[in-house]
């Protein structure tokens, strides 16, 4: 079986050699790691902030012993009690509540640093995966546009889970071809786990399954082998349906426990604060979007920018020049049936398209290397053109990734504020735009209230009969004299950017 993978590496023509390989591997995998880093110690604020304290608290109050493992449970209040995020497992929360319990340390870093290590693996991954195939110069290209991605780096940094689809992803396809050409069973376990995972992570993901089915039933065409698999093919179907149907059972289970924990009935539906059900029904197909010029507009704007800037984007046209852009198709064909499939999601939440990163790197990779064999550009223009990659890279990730906005710096300490002055089980109402972030930093269960609440008033006696004694104000709403108006009282403390208000209208005045 060795020299398969001797034939495999031995085909590839001189041209695909690059000097000191693996010190310039090492060096990228470096890079993908300290540019994620940068901001490792934020606060979880900034761009979609929400969906990253989501994690952050399914994470700690798991790690805390309020929730278990398949009750995903949030600060939220709903119904009286914390709510529960039965939408899917987060395999990578779960993994950072771990990691947290066990070392200490701050949740937070620990959630930024669980997905730079996932993206860093992911670049590894990759970078073998296109070697094995296509030669060192598609592989470094490969992987410097996931580590230059400017969407990588956002969403590669943040308590969110979809640097471990990136990883999970690759992990699947790099299995799956290990075991076409090597035809050892074994690669099915790492298989069967990989895609497990991501469709626990990702139910949406199965779209993969078009893709890994063109690998099995033609793996000479489509996919990265290069050779005759060492399996006939009624076996190799065989084997695949066994590693398909094992990956399925986990979402399965999770998809039945999911919707039963949701249905009338249950004990539990009155406190769901989101469900499959739901986000299943919120987007039916054909959706108005796709009729409109704007979506495919904005879909361009995002590939040839955050994606994958305009140097990337360049060298994923040049990827068509090499006719091995083909084994690709089928796997490029699902990505465009996802956006299509759910195209509001991708147009209105632009970390969706993380998912659809590792097939257009590869193209990338291809890209740079017709480049390589044709151009033959020295090193003066690779370091030009690499300098050039890092400023467009910089340009549309910088602000995103490590600008705390104005309004979120007050969080963190309105949030210690309201900590030194109520119990630690004790409920809350807070109020920082439509975000639940101030929440997360209260370390408390309790309600988010948006500043253009009709009849605040009556919102927040409500608060008040269900315990809350304060509200706390951040960011623009802290600063804001005309919400003493709105509630009718002055706060009861007052800092840097934040506003306290004793929910029994208590008159007393602190200045900070």
């Amino acid at each position: 079986m060795a020299d398969t993978d001797a034939m495999t590496e031995g085909s590839l023509s001189q041209s695909t050699r690059v000097r000191h390989f693996w010190a310039i591997l090492l060096v990228l995998l470096l890079f993908t790691v300290g540019y994620r880093s940068l901001g490792i110690t934020r606060p979880l604020v900034g761009n979609f902030s929400t969906k990253s304290v989501i994690y952050a608290m399914i994470a700690r109050n798991w790690a805390e012993g309020r929730a278990g493992l398949l009750y995903p449970t949030m600060d939220v209040m709903v119904g009286g009690e914390r709510s529960l995020h039965m939408l899917e497992f987060s395999v990578s929360a779960q993994l950072t509540g771990a990691l947290w319990k066990w070392c200490g340390g701050s949740l937070d870093v620990w959630g930024r640093a669980t997905s730079i290590a996932f993206l860093t693996a992911s670049v590894w991954l990759l970078v073998v995966m296109v070697r094995r195939h296509h030669g060192d110069a598609a592989a470094i290209g490969a992987g410097a546009m996931l580590a230059f991605s400017p969407i990588s780096v956002i969403y590669g940094q943040t308590f969110m889970l979809d640097a471990s689809i990136v990883f999970f992803t690759i992990s699947t396809f790099y299995c799956t071809d290990r075991w076409l050409t090597s035809g050892r069973a074994m690669w099915l376990v790492p298989l069967a786990v990989s895609y497990a995972l991501l469709l626990l992570t990702k139910v949406y993901l199965a779209v993969l399954l078009l893709p890994l089915a063109a690998m099995v039933l033609w793996p000479t065409r489509f996919g990265p082998t290069l050779c005759e698999p060492a399996r006939p093919l009624p076996r190799r179907l065989r084997l695949a349906l066994v590693a398909a149907v094992v990956s399925a059972i986990p979402v399965g289970l999770w998809c039945f426990h999911a919707i039963r924990t949701a249905a009338p009935g249950s004990p539990y539906a009155e406190h769901i604060y989101s469900c499959l059900q739901g986000n299943a029904t919120s987007y039916r197909p054909p959706d108005p979007l796709l009729f409109t010029g704007d979506f495919y507009r904005q879909a361009l704007d995002n590939l040839t920018t955050v994606l994958l800037t305009p140097v990337g984007f360049a060298l994923f046209l040049a990827g068509f020049l090499n006719r091995s852009w083909l084994r690709y198709l089928p796997w490029l064909a699902a990505m465009v049936l996802l956006v299509l499939a759910l195209p509001r999601k991708f147009h209105e939440m632009n970390y969706y398209y993380v998912a659809v990163l590792p097939p257009l790197c590869i193209l990338v990779g291809l890209g740079w290397q017709v480049i390589a064999e044709r151009v033959r550009p020295g090193r003066i223009a690779v370091a030009g053109l690499l300098f050039t990659a890092l400023v467009f890279s910089l340009r549309f990730a910088a602000k995103p990734a490590y600008e705390t906005p104005a309004e979120d710096r007050a969080v963190v300490s309105a949030g210690q504020a309201i900590q030194k002055i109520t119990a630690p089980e004790e409920p809350v109402a807070t109020m920082h735009g439509t975000s639940i972030t101030l929440l997360y930093y209260c370390h408390r269960p309790g309600w988010f209230i948006e500043p253009d609440t009709p009849d605040l008033k009556a919102v927040l006696e409500d608060c008040r009969r269900q315990g809350a004694r304060y509200l706390v104000a951040a960011g623009s709403e802290g600063e804001d004299n005309r919400l003493d108006e709105r509630i009718g009282c002055r706060p009861v403390e007052v800092g840097g950017g934040y506003r306290i208000y004793a929910l029994s209208f208590d008159k007393r005045f602190k200045q900070r």
